[in-house]
């Protein structure tokens, strides 16, 4: 969600922002903040948790997993997939 941030500001040509959100837009706009720190000027969130690096170390591990299951090739057998 946080490239879709992203991919709001370039169409409207946004160069920089300070993010808002509420409840889980509140974590979108902090996800988006920690992972272009360059495009944002500051998050202002209510009514969320703040984020700190375990989560934002626990998501790189997710994605990281989500990226080797879209390399699997189905075609193989189940042993090559459960490798």
């Amino acid at each position: 969600m946080a490239a879709d941030v992203l991919r709001y500001m370039w169409e409207n040509k946004l160069s920089t922002a300070t993010l808002a959100g509420h409840g889980i837009g509140g974590r979108i706009a902090l996800a988006t903040g920690c992972y272009y720190p360059e495009r944002s000027t500051g998050a202002f969130v209510v009514d969320a948790s703040p984020m700190d690096i375990r989560y934002h170390e626990a998501f790189k591990e997710v994605r990281t997993y989500i990226e080797r299951l879209s390399k699997v090739d189905m075609g193989k057998g189940r042993a090559d997939v459960e490798n």
